[in-house]
């Protein structure tokens, strides 16, 4: 019985120990991938915007990550990185591209359903930037993401990779305007001719004038009539 028992131990330890030593497959660096990304809030599709995508660095069989010469200078150790470091070093090499003018390496929008799929990509490490967008007086913003390609799920490397990217949304303050700022044409107001006003104002100064020296020739005339018929 004891040898019966210490067999079964012995057979579980092995088998326990196998599972635990299984590596992973080495990556087919050769392999065609895709990178599909999702850009939503909640249940609100958000279309057309723009997706950009830059290739960081590439992988070899083993999975090391071996940045590309452009971004040498915000390289940083892949090993045992936390999600919030991640996210941190996503935000570094954005501010990096910006900084620096660095074009995509792939640019797509999004469709009605929001989605923007990445086809024909080489295994490697990438980071995702998406464009804001306003909607009915929200704007949403994305977080940017560093994605590896191919990802590991349950011990197998997968080539197609899908992402939801962090979506963030914020209420815009409605601007107030008032009636004066309004230039829409329904309330459009026609700026006065200024030539025209003087012209207006000319003929009514001559025509006082003349009005004028009419009602004086017409008093002397009516006092030269009176003095001769006292005489």
């Amino acid at each position: 019985m004891k040898k019966v028992i210490c067999s079964m131990i012995f057979l579980l330890s092995i088998s326990i120990f196998g599972i635990l030593d299984v590596k992973a497959e080495s990556i087919d660096v050769s392999r065609p991938s895709s990178l599909t990304v999702t850009y939503q809030y909640d249940t609100l599709l958000l279309t057309n915007v723009d997706v950009s995508l830059y290739y960081l660095a590439g992988i070899d069989a083993s999975g090391e990550f071996m940045f590309t010469d452009e971004y040498q200078s915000v390289s940083f150790d892949t090993t045992d990185i936390s999600a919030s470091e991640l996210t941190l070093q996503a935000e570094v090499i954005e501010r990096y591209i910006e900084d620096n003018s660095l074009q995509s390496t792939s640019l797509l929008k999004t469709n009605q359903n929001g989605i923007a799929n990445f086809s024909s990509l080489v295994p490697g490490l990438y980071l995702v930037t998406v464009d804001s967008k306003v909607v009915d007086n929200c704007r949403y913003d994305a977080s940017p993401t560093i994605i590896n390609i191919p990802t590991l799920e349950n011990g197998a490397y997968q080539y197609d990779v899908k992402i939801n990217i962090k979506t963030e949304k914020e209420e815009l303050e409605q601007e107030v305007t008032s009636p004066g700022d309004n230039n829409s044409d329904n309330n459009y107001e026609a700026v006065p001719n200024t030539i025209d006003n003087i012209i207006f104002y000319v003929i009514l100064l001559v025509t006082s004038i003349i009005i004028i020296f009419g009602v004086i020739i017409y008093i002397l005339k009516k006092k030269g009539e009176k003095n001769e018929k006292k005489k």
